[in-house]
């Protein structure tokens, strides 16, 4: 077919040698694929044979900035203006600007990074003036790195010690898409001036000669939405960096008016205090970016520190992310199946399929452990795909061995991140429909969540799910933020009712709320599941009062393919549990 050959690897190779700028193709073990003249040209690898090797094999420079922007990208990020700056043999300073965008397939594996360098060359000192962002007027990234390293160059560990921000703003997308890109200039602007007029209120350094250390303050954008601070002063301490963080935060919420539009943003904010133990200013940027990266986790609107845990973190990320991508090439991912029982009989009439780790050393690693890593890396993207793939055959396997009657259903989990980028999951879909296999057979699990992220996008993707008539389900309904009008606009057929609220029922509060759910259901045709189910007692209550399907320990703990297979032989599912405890015993 074409577009295999559009993605062969000699396909590749020769978009990248024709390219007339510095730039690397690698593959998922930062190997070189393929490289442009002006790349060989810059890390002067003419007479080396660097095809299949590391950069630490054959590089003499930037081996440090340039694996850090590898692992980035493969870790499926857009990477823009990180810097080295280091002296080649000949004592001639060179500062290099990486730039690196995780390389997909098709039905988006993972197959590689694409890496551009830019590169100066100056004499100690930078040879040109730093072009001023021409929206905002504020020097940008390469004007923020280089007063960073002229401070990290201060013979004086006091005037080494400056507060560093980097600020984000979140959601920033939205305000283009909502209100179009001139009023997100606008924003930007008026949020840019913001900041520059709160260097004035800044809570530290007032005392001891202003003039002195204001001279050396600077607000600049490092990109679409996100500013940079460097503030100088005599020793910040950390908590006096965590009220100046704080203001900031406060600055950027307050409403900004363009014409008649009153438009509310928050941010999120990283901040680190230099020391003596930052060798230069790559340290320092990227132990800032760790700290902005752990404010948008946790926020939004949040500032957090850098502090040494979340260099390690970052470092168990990504050597766990590097595992991750083994796994899926080395086939060490697995499928497991929870039964889904019909309340009012017993019978099996689904699964809900969930993804095992079998790690070559450790065993089977609990599900908690990597697919927070999955989600936050974009690795969740080709996981997904191939989760879909495989229980699609494994569904057909049971087909053949024991007749379509073994299960109506088997439900998948979709992440908020497959739903960013629908891409891949609508190309494996399609691929899977025309391929013959009835999509009415298999169920997409959303969460609320994922409904109110993107709404938008969420929408059209479900539309054309819908046009593939795969059902839709809405995964731990009552713990997100869906109103009684949010099934209205969404074709959902199943919603499943969180563990959470069933553990609650035998209480008075919980059964009332219990039945309050199941009449949301009702009221929009949805037919209803009751996750987490573990007593007699629940089943009872759930039965009693109309709930169709049941999907917990009470019935069947997670399962492989071929033991559900079993389960399913047993015809157990039809019975009345509490009459066939010791028959279901090898199932709990």
């Amino acid at each position: 077919m074409a577009s295999k050959l559009d993605v062969s690897p000699d396909w590749r190779t020769r978009l990248v040698t024709d390219v007339p700028s510095a730039v690397a193709l690698f593959d998922p073990e930062c190997r070189y694929i393929a490289a442009s003249p002006a790349w060989i040209a810059v890390f002067d690898l003419t007479h080396t044979p660097f095809t299949g090797s590391r950069p630490s094999e054959v590089h003499r420079a930037s081996v440090e900035a340039l694996t850090e922007a590898q692992q980035r990208g493969l870790a499926g990020e857009d990477v823009d203006g990180y810097e080295s700056a280091e002296h080649d043999p000949e004592q001639q300073r060179w500062r290099r600007i990486f730039s690196a965008r995780p390389h997909r397939d098709f039905d988006g594996t993972m197959v590689g990074v694409l890496v551009a360098v830019q590169q100066v060359q100056s004499s100690g000192e930078p040879a040109s003036t730093p072009v001023p962002d021409p929206l905002t007027g504020l020097p940008g990234r390469d004007g923020f790195t280089r007063r960073v390293h002229e401070i990290l160059a201060e013979p004086d560990p006091e005037h080494r010690s400056v507060a560093l921000f980097a600020i984000n703003l979140d959601s920033f997308r939205s305000v283009n898409n909502l209100h179009g890109i001139r009023i997100g200039d606008q924003v930007l602007k008026i949020t840019a001036e913001r900041l520059v007029l709160g260097m004035g209120s800044r809570p530290f350094g007032e005392e001891t000669a202003p003039e002195q250390w204001r001279g050396r303050d600077m607000v600049a954008r490092l990109g679409d939405d996100e500013f940079g601070i460097v503030c100088a002063a005599p020793a910040p301490g950390p908590s006096e960096v965590e009220v100046f963080s704080i203001r900031l935060l406060r600055l950027v919420e307050n409403p900004i008016v363009v014409g008649d539009l009153r438009i509310r943003i928050t941010a999120s904010i990283g901040y680190i205090v230099t020391s003596s133990e930052l060798r230069d200013e790559n340290d320092a940027l990227r132990d800032l970016d760790l700290a902005l990266r752990e404010a948008k986790a946790l926020g939004p609107n949040k500032a957090i520190g850098w502090h040494p845990a979340l260099t390690q973190t970052a470092t168990q990320k990504y050597s766990l992310a590097d595992q991750l991508r083994r796994a899926l090439d080395n086939r060490e991912f697995q499928l497991h199946f929870q039964p889904i029982v019909r309340l009012s009989d017993n019978h099996m009439v689904g699964a809900e399929t969930l993804l095992r780790w079998n790690h070559p050393s450790d065993g089977l690693v609990a599900p908690n452990a990597f697919l927070p890593v999955l989600e936050e890396t974009g690795l969740i993207v080709p996981v997904g795909c191939w989760v879909i793939r495989e229980t699609v055959r494994q569904m057909q396997s049971w087909q053949l061995l024991y007749g379509r009657e073994i299960l109506d259903w088997v439900s998948v989990n979709a992440s908020a991140r497959q739903f960013n980028d629908p891409s891949p999951l609508l190309a494996t879909l399609t691929e899977i429909h025309n391929s013959g296999f009835p999509l009415n057979r298999l169920k997409i699990e959303i969460t609320e969540t994922t409904f109110m992220r993107n709404s938008d996008t969420t929408r059209l993707v479900l539309k054309e799910l819908q046009r593939l008539e795969i059902c839709i389900a809405i995964d731990d309904f009552g713990t997100g933020y869906s109103s009684l009008g949010t099934l209205r606009h969404y074709p959902v057929d199943t919603i499943k009712i969180d563990t959470g609220f069933i553990g609650q029922i035998g209480t008075a509060e919980g059964e009332k709320l219990a039945q309050a759910l199941l009449n949301i259901a009702r009221m929009y045709g949805a037919s209803v599941v009751a996750e987490g189910v573990e007593t007699g007692a629940q089943h009872k209550f759930l039965r009693e009062v109309g709930c169709d399907f049941g999907q917990g320990h009470f019935f069947a703990r997670p399962m492989d393919a071929a033991l559900l297979g079993t389960f399913a032989l047993t015809r157990l599912a039809g019975e009345d549990p509490a009459n066939a405890t010791d028959r279901l015993r090898l199932f709990r």
